[in-house]
């Protein structure tokens, strides 16, 4: 492998990495979110995504989201795998499974993890009868945080902004490493966006940490439920890595 592939792969490995595996930052919300309810909520749903690094850049992988409710309780799942020249460099994936409740006021996380083969699972524990949060890696807890109501993991949130109750002014975000915060933005109630599947009425939201490591856009497309359609993400350490839905197993709704 020449200095300059090699060069190129540990770009691409750090640019899928972000997408996975780095725990996204806790967050100040500045905005609540006012979609639909969670009565509206497809009990199934499949999103396929092309992973690019950069707007606009080389695909470096592909991405699978799905989720599933029913009783009370949900899963979800996104699993993130790299194709073409990354794979044939070196294969990786990842997947990121969030579990919990759904509540009046919203989703209600009861755990989140991250595994890898070839590497400890990752796992963050919602206790809500002690009001805390445990995240460990293997069986080490490495770390734990206070947990209030309407705190949540980083995969849930996906959905809670298109379909909770109004959040709180301060929410705590909890990843696989770290549980911090950040402020949530609606920048746009309806913003239009292109993606390989199509053209999708969307709410529009930025999530930026509040030491500005890290800015989090998502697009929620109207007629799909609020189902993420575009994920990007601008990482310090990683740069820029766009998700875009390529197909959606979701069902369409009226808008009017």
């Amino acid at each position: 492998m020449t200095a300059k592939t090699w060069k190129l792969w540990m770009t691409w490995r750090a640019a899928i990495y972000a997408v996975v595996v780095l725990a996204w930052p806790g967050w100040t919300v500045a905005a609540a979110a006012q979609g639909g309810t969670l009565r509206d909520w497809p009990a199934v749903g499949v999103i396929e995504f092309q992973v690019a690094y950069s707007a606009g850049g080389m695909q470096v992988g592909q991405a699978r989201h799905r989720w599933s409710h029913e009783g009370g309780h949900y899963r979800m799942t996104l699993t993130v795998e790299t194709t073409g020249l990354a794979a044939l460099i070196r294969e990786l994936g990842y997947t990121q499974e969030a579990v919990g409740e759904i509540t009046p006021a919203g989703l209600r996380s009861t755990r989140f993890g991250v595994t890898q083969k070839g590497k400890e699972p990752e796992m963050a524990i919602f206790d809500w009868d002690e009001a805390r949060v445990s995240i460990h890696r293997g069986e080490r807890e490495r770390r734990s945080a206070p947990l209030a109501e309407g705190d949540i993991d980083m995969l849930s949130l996906w959905h809670q902004l298109g379909h909770g109750a109004a959040l709180p002014q301060s929410l705590l975000v909890v990843g696989n490493k770290e549980a911090r915060r950040a402020r949530v933005e609606l920048l746009e109630e309806d913003s239009m966006v292109v993606v390989p599947a199509g053209r999708f009425a969307s709410r529009h939201f930025r999530i930026e940490a509040e030491d500005g490591k890290l800015d989090i856009e998502l697009w929620l497309a109207r007629s799909r439920h609020w189902a993420p359609v575009k994920v990007m993400i601008d990482d310090a350490k990683s740069g820029r890595i766009v998700l875009e839905a390529s197909s959606l197993r979701v069902p369409s709704r009226r808008t009017d």
